[in-house]
């Protein structure tokens, strides 16, 4: 999956995030279905999405 372009517009964005996020969770749960690059990338991506859900959320809070 390439990320490098933008995903386009959503209704929901958070929706969006979180199914990414469970995605990459089925991925970094089972490493040995994928090289030890694509795990890393999957592990970082993860990382990434979970920042971006934590800032989502404090936002709308606010």
């Amino acid at each position: 999956m390439d990320h490098s372009e933008e995903a386009p517009w959503s209704e929901d964005p958070a929706r969006e995030l979180n199914n990414e996020i469970s995605e990459l969770q089925a991925r970094v749960a089972f490493p040995q279905h994928w090289s030890s690059g694509e795990h890393e990338q999957h592990v970082e991506r993860l990382r990434q999405l979970n920042d971006q859900k934590r800032q989502l959320e404090d936002y709308s809070e606010k």
